[in-house]
């Protein structure tokens, strides 16, 4: 499925670690955009180069937070930071609709594609819930709204 979006590499979480490292002559990565948190946002500081920077996105894991240590972002010269888009949205809403707008334009255009994995009525959306929170599903799970 990877390969279908682009992508060169395919890692296991279980060797996360080992495999980037590889990957990169035991270099590294200059960033990591972590959307599942837990256990591998504290792994993501074993693959980052110096300068590096881990971006947090969310916590799709559901694993409880993950403290950071500042000696540690000090000592190897690397960075955390965040974005949420909700709160984002609530700061720059003419900046997101702008760059919401190009995104379903590149969609409409195939510049970029989705997989739609489901689509429920907006009655279902507990059940849609559901079937998201198994972590089986490939691509996005829409919800369809009443004409």
């Amino acid at each position: 499925m990877a390969s279908e979006y682009g992508y060169d590499k395919l890692f296991i979480r279980s060797r996360f670690v080992e495999q980037t490292l590889q990957a990169t002559g035991e270099q590294g990565v200059h960033a990591v955009l972590d959307p599942v948190g837990g256990d591998l946002r504290k792994l993501s500081h074993e693959v980052l180069r110096p300068f590096g920077q881990l971006v947090v996105l969310g916590n799709a894991g559901g694993q409880p937070d993950v403290l950071q240590s500042t000696h540690a972002l000090w000592s190897h010269n690397q960075t955390v930071a965040g974005f949420q888009l909700g709160s984002y949205s609530d700061a720059f809403p003419a900046r997101v609709g702008q760059r919401a707008l190009e995104a379903l334009n590149m969609l409409a255009t195939e510049d970029i594609c989705s997989t739609i994995y489901g689509i429920y009525p907006a009655e279902e959306a507990n059940e849609a819930l559901r079937v998201l929170e198994t972590g089986a599903t490939r691509g996005k799970l829409l919800l369809k709204m009443a004409e």
